[in-house]
């Protein structure tokens, strides 16, 4: 248990020094080649601190264990919103940009509603299903560098800021800026590697099961990065870079994430409908809806004043607990429930063995 904690601790460590290298990197790059902030938040950002959540669901698809991944893609978008949005909003709020709430959003309730939807309707998210999700992901990314080069007005606005910059202070090269994102994403990956691995520990010792860990420890282990990155970036002033990451993230969840996970049991040896993409009860009639639920409230959110308040900050954070509360109880409701089964399986053993043992004592009075 001491190792576990010293793990989740380690693992802190490096992902709060990681995300302020790959913010002071992303923005740097972006006044390097006058691109808009937003478009490298949603982009090479969003997809960075995406990672920890792509490195756990493949290992746990590849390892037969697709509950744990697709409850930490849900709960890491659960949390992106309600959480680092909202922590983010309460340091200092958040001012959104016509593109974001025009674009981006929408896109991120098109592809979250379309996942709801291949989990609806058969309880499952079949090979096909993932190649859909992920060819959607590669045609967003292509969308997203196409359209932020046309965007000639923010580009020639953030050239104008470059060369301003350039006066007073010179920029880092274009290499040592590459360097501290791949530094940044690198040591990011270690340390949600060491924090997952260490709540996961502690986590299975308790006796919770693998769809409980991925909503909680697991989901809040791997978003930790976008917290992180958000948090860093919102003290720095660059709101654009903080919600560009969530929403980004989010998409990079759903699309490339559950779409390489449900592709996974297709090149598997032996591959049957059991090893596929399998979505529990609790998860279509409680953590799903909660998650597509939260995504359409943000919408109505961002547009009212352009920005996300304190105050709106302070609805997602409660939002968040409320739903954490939830969380801790269902787990508590499952460990009780499996307590009873394994009491109920030694009492139901015990009866089996009493006919045989009685056996020899009926021989000598026949």
């Amino acid at each position: 248990m001491l190792v576990d904690i010293l793990l989740c601790i380690i693992g802190l460590i490096i992902l709060v020094y990681a995300a302020d290298k790959l913010v002071e990197g992303a923005s740097n790059l972006a006044l390097n080649f006058g691109v808009s902030k937003m478009v490298i938040g949603l982009t090479i950002v969003a997809a960075g601190t995406s990672l920890p959540e792509f490195v756990v669901s493949l290992n746990s698809s590849i390892k037969g264990n697709p509950a744990l991944s697709l409850g930490n893609v849900v709960g890491s978008n659960i949390m992106n919103i309600a959480l680092i949005l909202g922590i983010t909003a309460l340091i200092l709020p958040i001012n959104c940009t016509k593109e974001m709430i025009k674009r981006e959003v929408p896109i991120m309730i098109a592809v979250t509603a379309i996942t709801c939807y291949f989990a609806w309707s058969d309880s499952m998210i079949s090979p096909a299903e993932g190649l859909i999700l992920f060819v959607i992901f590669v045609v967003y990314n292509v969308m997203s560098y196409i359209i932020g080069k046309k965007e000639n007005q923010i580009a020639e606005e953030l050239s104008e800021e470059a060369d301003k910059v350039v006066k007073e202070e010179k920029l880092p090269s274009v290499a040592f800026n590459i360097f501290c994102i791949v530094g940044g994403l690198v040591g990011m990956v270690l340390g949600s590697e060491s924090l997952v691995r260490g709540a996961v520990n502690i986590a299975k010792s308790l006796g919770v099961s693998s769809e409980v860990i991925g909503l909680t420890l697991v989901a809040i282990g791997t978003s930790l990065p976008e917290l992180a990155t958000s948090i860093v970036a919102a003290k720095k002033g660059q709101s654009d870079l903080s919600v560009g990451n969530v929403v980004g993230s989010n998409i990079f969840n759903v699309t490339a994430i559950v779409g390489t996970a449900a592709v996974v049991p297709f090149f598997m040896q032996n591959s049957n409908a059991s090893l596929y993409l399998q979505v529990s009860k609790d998860m279509l009639t409680l953590h799903i809806p909660i998650m597509l639920g939260i995504a359409l409230i943000l919408l109505p959110i961002m547009y009212t004043d352009m920005k996300i308040s304190r105050k709106e900050g302070a609805f997602f954070t409660i939002v968040y607990i409320a739903y954490t509360i939830i969380l801790i109880q269902a787990a508590s409701t499952e460990k009780l429930a499996n307590k009873q089964k394994q009491q109920i399986q030694t009492v139901s053993g015990q009866e089996q063995v009493i006919p045989s043992a009685s056996a020899p004592i009926a021989l000598p009075a026949k």
